[in-house]
């Protein structure tokens, strides 16, 4: 599961969008001959006026006048709106070298290519608290009002279509909810039992929405990183994929839980299963290196011809106060008054029997026709839901319990 992300984070993925929404076009500078010229992203009039200007021109004239409308500022004068200068500048981008032609064409295409990220990205954008703001602070009317000459006659492109639409949509639907708000305290003097229960039921809803959108953002955000494919899918470090996932209503809560009954495991439990399985290997390498050890051990004493019940301490040797001083120096400095304080540990196989060599189990819990039921009760007539079923269960949480 990936962690969900913050509005701090996910503000630089929407550069292109808030150019988009104001001025209402993506620009990219670069200087041909001595000449700086700024080019802006092409908007659907600008493409219908190119379709008019190129009609049975060849490649090379398309690609000219797509250049000479995509110019709206000259050595630092605007020429927005005067499209009797495009002409003019198709005049000029005529006579440059083809490759320069090409260098600026590619630069177009890359203004076209971030537009086209940018309306894929709005929907998600318009979930964001900054957008909302910016719809209150400046609205559809500022749109036109950018302070830029010339550039409301550009007029609105897909992501300002976007952002508005969705924008009054959302203004609609909050006035729809207080009128709602406002019968319901109307209504609760008479049916408080009934408004109560529709008060459960919006809380749930609006839950489930702020939920929805934030997963977009998450997903969005992940997208933009290449952590996520377009699908929701993961890659691991191991090549594998999985999806961002997670139980959020009471039905995905039953169905994890009769995935789980039926030892249906997800991509969680297969990681942790995993994981257990390298312990459980390691410990068996294990014990079976300390029985050899065993093993030779008692042939070397059987060779000895010591006893089973033999013990035979090494004999001790005197060391200098400089020979411990320089064997105590690589060990690091202890406590200044001397004292050492070991912690009591927990056994390491009380904690291997209790979360690596014990699998928890589903108790009388079975699945039938869908359901998850008890296996001692009849099928036909127990009508409990699950939440009765494990209400009364009282596990217990011990080691060796």
């Amino acid at each position: 599961m990936l962690p969900k992300t913050t509005p701090e984070q996910r503000t630089r993925f929407y550069t292109d969008i808030e150019g988009l929404l104001s001025p209402g076009f993506l620009t990219h500078s670069v200087v041909v001959n001595g000449v700086r010229l700024h080019l802006r992203s092409l908007g659907a009039g600008d493409l219908f006026m190119l379709k008019a200007r190129t009609e049975g021109a060849s490649g090379r004239e398309w690609r000219v006048w797509s250049v000479a409308t995509a110019i709206w500022m000259v050595e630092g004068r605007s020429v927005l709106g005067h499209d009797d200068v495009i002409p003019f500048l198709a005049r000029f981008i005529r006579g440059l070298p083809k490759v320069s032609l090409e260098i600026l064409f590619s630069l177009l295409l890359g203004l076209w290519m971030r537009v086209g990220a940018a309306v894929n990205s709005t929907e998600v954008f318009c979930f964001e608290t900054a957008s909302r703001y910016k719809w209150k602070t400046v609205g559809a009317a500022g749109l036109l009002n950018t302070g830029v000459p010339g550039a409301n006659r550009l007029g609105l492109n897909a992501v300002q279509r976007i952002w508005t639409a969705f924008n009054e949509m959302e203004d609609s639907r909050r006035d729809d909810e207080t009128a709602w708000e406002g019968f319901k305290l109307v209504a609760s003097s008479n049916a408080p039992k009934a408004v109560k229960k529709l008060d459960g039921k919006d809380t749930q809803r609006r839950t489930e929405t702020t939920e929805t959108r934030q997963k977009q953002l998450d997903m969005h955000y992940y997208q933009q990183l290449g952590v996520v494919d377009a699908k929701g899918a993961v890659h691991g470090t191991d090549g594998s994929m999985h999806r961002i996932q997670g139980a959020k209503t009471v039905e995905d809560l039953e169905d994890e839980m009769r995935r789980w009954v039926t030892d249906d495991q997800d991509i969680h439990d297969q990681v942790v299963a995993d994981y257990k399985a390298r312990i459980k290997a390691s410990r068996e390498a294990e014990q079976v290196q300390r029985a050899e050890r065993r093993a030779a051990i008692a042939k070397k004493r059987e060779q000895m011809g010591w006893e089973a019940g033999d013990f035979r301490p090494q004999p001790l040797v005197a060391m200098t106060t400089q020979q411990l001083q320089h064997m105590l120096a690589g060990r690091g400095a202890g406590r200044p008054d001397g004292v050492s304080f070991i912690p009591k540990a927990p056994s390491a196989d009380r904690l291997y029997d209790k979360y690596v060599d014990e699998a928890a189990g589903a108790g009388q819990l079975e699945v039938v026709d869908g359901k998850v039921l008890d296996a001692g009760a009849n099928p036909d007539t127990d009508e409990r839901t699950l939440n009765q079923l494990i209400r009364g269960r009282n596990p217990a949480f011990g080691a060796g319990e």
